[in-house]
């Protein structure tokens, strides 16, 4: 079989996407071709940055999704490369709330590609994916990763029963992680002490909490004397974990902007525990098995974008105008960061730093 997988976004995306894309190798074998389709937005992670080598996908192809003047000419050469490749089927792996008219055009275009069996490119309901309670607010819903595997289980690919969830959801390249342990064998001043990643960057305004808090909750664990910290972020986070090393005293190792994205899994792997926000980095913490501690904006639907896995917190605060989907709040002061407070994170933190602490100590006396 020759498999084409759809898949949009970026690094969270990608990560949520590893249940359902474990389903497919399953149900497709081993022996089949599985090459994925994935869009690129400038210098962004990619879906061949995070799977490459992992042996759910056996190639790429990518395409710009954002070409000002030249889509129908993107589009045209890429239906001639979907064309030579003769593709068996193609299975989406699109996000949970794509449109219906998106989903038709997007089947329609695989059928001129000559792709006569498609796979998961049905619509979720308004009901499904945008609930509310009697009161008008968002209800829980679940994981993200939740809805792209159910498409694909009631076309008969998958169950829950067959352990699509289980942790690690992404295994560390060996090469990575001796890089990693090798560059944090020069920088740990206290190595036999857990080390906890800070990680105060994201992509989205309205997902942002104030550095200045993120310094105080910094300030607080290097007072308790019994953890090291590193600042973890892609390069639009170089120059903020360069002033927050500078503010803490050079008391905190600057890990932001210099890795690829498997050496910084590789480097989260050595955590014991991750501090940040509802990002993609956060999501490469919880992928690889690390507790996160998740400071999440009320705009997204409560569970949707929660860490996969066990031992994770999420902190949300509780205002009249969640749910509401926006990427920049509209709304003086963006209240519903600014409602979770450093007492607020610094009691789910503390709980967590307790587990962590008790773990990492019991297992080195083991030792």
């Amino acid at each position: 079989m020759n498999v084409l997988v759809y898949q949009i976004g970026q690094l969270g995306d990608t990560l949520v996407s590893i249940p359902a894309l474990r389903a497919v190798r399953r149900y497709f074998g081993q022996s089949a071709r599985i090459i994925m389709l994935h869009d690129v937005i400038g210098r962004l992670v990619t879906a061949e940055m995070v799977l490459g080598g992992c042996g759910l996908v056996d190639g790429f192809i990518p395409y710009p999704a954002r070409v000002r003047g030249k889509k129908l000419r993107t589009m045209a050469a890429l239906r001639r490369r979907l064309c030579r490749e003769d593709f068996d089927a193609v299975v989406s792996l699109l996000p949970s709330d794509r449109p219906r008219w998106s989903l038709v055009r997007d089947r329609l275009f695989f059928r001129a590609c000559g792709i006569r069996r498609l796979i998961g490119f049905e619509p979720y309901s308004a009901a499904e994916i945008r609930p509310r309670l009697a009161s008008g607010r968002p209800a829980p819903i679940p994981n993200e990763a939740n809805f792209r595997l159910r498409r694909l289980v009631a076309a008969g690919i998958g169950s829950a029963a067959e352990g699509l969830f289980d942790a690690p959801l992404l295994t560390v390249d060996r090469q990575a992680e001796q890089t990693m342990d090798r560059w944090l064998e020069h920088r740990r001043r206290y190595p036999l002490r857990p080390l906890v990643a800070l990680c105060p960057g994201c992509k989205k305004p309205g997902n942002a909490w104030p550095v200045e808090r993120f310094l105080e909750i910094a300030r607080r664990l290097l007072r308790l004397e019994q953890f090291e910290l590193v600042i973890l972020g892609g390069p639009a986070e170089r120059a903020l974990a360069d002033s927050m090393v500078s503010a803490l005293g050079g008391e905190a190792i600057q890990a932001a902007g210099g890795f690829a994205v498997m050496e910084s899994a590789a480097l989260l792997s050595r955590c014991n525990l991750s501090i940040g926000l509802d990002t993609g980095t956060s999501h490469l913490a919880a992928s690889v098995g690390v507790p996160c501690v998740v400071l999440q904006s009320a705009n997204s639907y409560p569970g949707q974008w929660n860490p996969l896995g066990e031992g994770h917190t999420v902190v949300r605060a509780n205002v009249g105008c969640d749910g509401c989907l926006l990427q920049t709040c509209p709304v003086a002061g963006h209240p519903c960061m600014r409602d979770i407070t450093v007492e607020r994170a610094w009691q789910a933190i503390e709980k967590a730093t307790q587990r962590i602490e008790y773990e990492h100590y019991a297992s080195h006396s083991h030792v």
